[in-house]
């Protein structure tokens, strides 16, 4: 499943979910979906840009956040596009940068970016000097 990340109104990723690998979260997104929350900067598996949902699933495909960024750093090079789900405070995790956290936290790893890196960055940025502007995620494929 392809959503659509904005920010304030302007797009600025696209991310794949991979519905074989997280089913149940997937079938709550396309139920809920769209939907708008408020953007955060945090930093755990990288520099990420998170938003709370009102969305129950189950852990799936569930990794320490740290092995998450090592995955992903043995495949790509970088942690840079990893999405991930915080089942417990209901948190939707886009990472836009490399610099981890080594964090033994469990996440479910549920996508990645797969177009609009370099905006997601941007915004990522913007996001850790200005957080509180809205966020809209929205199902497009």
């Amino acid at each position: 499943m392809k959503l659509q990340m904005s920010v304030a109104g302007e797009a600025v990723c696209v991310i794949e979910v991979w519905e074989d690998k997280v089913p149940n979260l997937a079938k709550e997104l396309r139920a809920k979906l769209p939907m708008t929350s408020i953007l955060q900067h945090g930093k755990l598996i990288g520099d990420m840009v998170f938003f709370t949902m009102p969305i129950v699933a189950p852990w799936e495909n569930k990794f320490k956040t740290e092995e998450v960024g090592r995955m992903r750093r043995e495949k790509y090079g970088v942690c840079t596009g990893s999405v991930c789900f915080y089942s417990p405070r209901q948190q939707f995790c886009v990472v836009y940068g490399d610099d981890t956290a080594e964090e033994p936290l469990p996440i479910s790893y549920i996508g990645e970016v797969i177009e609009g890196s370099l905006q997601l960055r941007v915004t990522g940025l913007e996001t850790w000097f200005d957080q509180g502007r809205t966020v809209e995620l929205a199902v497009i494929e």
